[in-house]
This record gives C-alpha cells, structure tokens and sequence, in this order.
C-alpha cells in the first residue's frame, strides 16, 4: 500500500495556507477534490490529521506524525525530479526569524537572502523560536535564526550568545516593597528566564499582561505596566534596560542560525547563511556577547 503524492501535496499546502479553500486555489483545484484527499489520507493513516475551528484548521496529534514525514518525502520527490534539468520544478528555500527580532532585523534578511538566493524563493517564517525549532525539526524550516536557553537544535552553521535583560519603560517606577510587575508570553523564551530567576531568587511577582505577540508587549511596556525579558540588543531606543538592584540577573542563551537536518549544504544554501550571520550575529563592539563563531 503506498500514499498517493497529491495527497501529502494537498495535506502540505494546507497546512501552510491556514484553510482549505486556499490550499485548493493554490493548487488550482476544487475544494471537494482536496476534502475528498484529505479523507482518503486520513483513511490511510487511521485518524483525523486536522482540527478545525473558528480560527482555521490546526494539526492534531496524529497530523503533527504525518506532517513530519510528508515534508521529507515532497522534498525527496521534487530533488529527484530536479534530476531532470528542466526546471520545471521551482526551488524554495524556507527561512525562519524570532519574532522578537522582526521589528529591528527581519525587513533587512528578506533583502538581502532574496538578492543572495541564486535563483532559488524564498519563503519567511517569522514566530517564537520554538516553534521554528519544532518547524525546522519537522522539515518545513531550511535555515532559521533560533534563541534558546536550553536544547538548542542539532546543526548549527553559526552559533553565538544573547545576553538576556529586564526592560521596562524610562519612566516605570515601582513601589518599594510591591510584587514584580511580569509581563508573560506564555511558553516563551522571556518567561522561562524570567519566572525561574526571580523564583530562584525568592522575589514575589505578580504577571500583570499577557499576550503571544511582540507588538502587544511593547505597547504594555510603553504604558508602564511592568517587566519584560528581552535579548538585550532588540530593547528600542524608547523604552530601558532595567538594571534595579532588586531584579535578579539573567543567563545567557545559546543562539545561532541552524540547518535542516539532511538539507545538502550547497553553496546557495551557505551563502544565505552567510548572509544572515552578517545582519543577524552580533557585533564584536558588544562585549556582553560572545562573537558569532562558524561551526
């Protein structure tokens, strides 16, 4: 028994535009053809690959298995049909960037790996670094800028240290003796740093904002409402590093531009990463970073 190509096709394409009726016009076909393969893949594979809401569909447990695989097996079947030197088959190479970093870096990286890529496009993916892990893990990232604390992925090309820092606004002030104001990004890298310091440190803190977006956070910020953790070089010019006697320090995290595992190394390929260690590794000027080292 084997899968039909199209199948995994149509399971990808939706996945990447959010809906089926995307993904049909994408594909240029009708949107009972790709419910109807979308049923058929779920026969095959024994289970409900989607879950949809109001919001979208989003992968389940089993789809989350499923997409693993389809990812190696589409990159597999177009290198193969690349074989052909027709270049009927267009190339894409995926690239992922923090969203911490997207106000400050990312419009310079679409720049620059567009006008590096050799032919190849380019398709950005700009979320919380892990989920570019878990992307890149999965095969839908090629190349991606990830920050992480702990468990950095396998196959750096580039690696450097971040130096985490409170920020806040120039003109927050805190009672003495009041909890710490935290804003949270639930599962992110800010609020693993920030709970377990001021935990092990024996601070009371009280989480004042939530939200899963930048934007939302400075916005907080700006309007005093309290802490956040941030890599130290992306606080903007309008708001502080916080450097209260009373915060507790904060570790360094392990960053640096990361490679899908089995993606040949081409030349291509390296001189995007090239060209995003340029933009994105820091500065030697910069003394609380170790400078960007090539592996």
């Amino acid at each position: 028994m084997n899968i039909p190509i199209e199948l995994l096709r149509s399971f990808v394409s939706i996945q990447e535009t959010g809906s089926f009726t995307r993904s049909a016009e994408q594909l240029r076909l009708t949107q009972p053809a790709i419910s109807a393969q979308i049923k058929r893949l779920q026969q095959l594979v024994g289970g409900e690959v989607f879950a949809k809401s109001a919001f979208g569909v989003s992968l389940t447990e089993k789809g989350e298995i499923v997409s693993r695989y389809a990812r190696r097996i589409l990159a597999m079947n177009d290198q193969i049909l690349s074989l052909s030197g027709s270049g009927s088959v267009s190339k894409s190479l995926r690239i992922g960037i923090p969203n911490v970093f997207a106000d400050s870096m990312l419009s310079n990286v679409i720049v620059a790996c567009r006008g590096g890529s050799d032919g190849e496009r380019t398709q950005f993916s700009c979320e919380p670094s892990q989920d570019l892990a878990r992307s890149l893990a999965s095969g839908y990232l090629d190349l991606a800028f990830i920050v992480s604390p702990r468990n950095p992925p396998a196959q750096p090309i580039y690696r450097w240290s971040e130096q985490l820092c409170w920020s806040c606004a120039r003109d927050f002030l805190l009672s003495p003796g009041a909890s710490i104001p935290l804003l949270s990004w639930p599962h992110g890298i800010s609020d693993q740093a920030a709970i377990e310091a001021l935990e092990n440190a024996g601070l009371q803190y009280l989480i004042v904002f939530v939200a899963s977006d930048l934007a939302g956070h400075l916005a907080a910020l700006r309007s005093r409402m309290g802490y956040f953790v941030l890599p130290e070089r992306v606080v903007p010019a309008d708001l502080k590093i916080a450097r209260e006697h009373y915060l507790p320090s904060l570790p360094t995290c392990e960053a640096g531009i990361y490679i899908r595992e089995g993606l040949e190394t081409s030349k291509p390929v390296l001189a995007i990463a090239d060209v995003m260690a340029d933009i994105i590794g820091p500065r030697t000027g910069n003394p609380s970073m170790r400078p960007r080292e090539k592996v």
